[in-house]
């Protein structure tokens, strides 16, 4: 769904950019007035397909939000979620971030740092399993796996 006013669609709240919203098994994709390209739709569409392919009690229960953001990072090219050099410092921190709260806590500039250092994790995790096995990691958590057994 594309929404032109950013104060949502009945109880769906969105960001300018958009969201994903999770109503037991089904997705709901939005993307608001200055998500409208490629990067915020695919990056929204990744987690729409981390909730298919892990299920929706595992992608609530076992997959850490750090986790979430940064394998729909892998889609989104946007610069300013790029890492500078200088700030490649405490990568496993954001490791730390599990919940939606904590990843989203602080300012503009912190959260884009979480945004980038958790696309620079996964990057990793996704050259060591392959790209083309990462589906199947994700379908080993549905089939009762912990994220640590399956991702880590």
């Amino acid at each position: 769904m594309y929404f032109s006013r950013p104060d949502g669609f009945g109880p769906f709240k969105l960001n300018a950019f958009g969201s994903t919203q999770f109503i037991g098994p089904r997705t709901c994709v939005m993307i608001g007035p200055a998500g409208q390209s490629i990067d915020v739709v695919a990056h929204e569409l990744m987690h729409a397909e981390i909730h298919e392919r892990a299920g929706f009690w595992s992608r609530f229960v076992k997959i850490p939000t750090w986790f979430d953001e940064g394998l729909a990072m892998q889609v989104d090219f946007r610069p300013k979620y790029l890492l500078a050099a200088e700030d490649a410092h405490g990568l496993d921190e954001v490791r730390h971030l599990t919940s939606f709260s904590s990843f989203f806590s602080g300012g503009e500039q912190v959260i884009i740092s979480h945004y980038a250092k958790a696309r620079v994790l996964v990057a990793n995790w996704v050259e060591r399993v392959g790209k083309a096995s990462v589906y199947q990691q994700l379908h080993q958590l549905r089939d009762g796996q912990s994220f640590a057994e399956a991702i880590e």
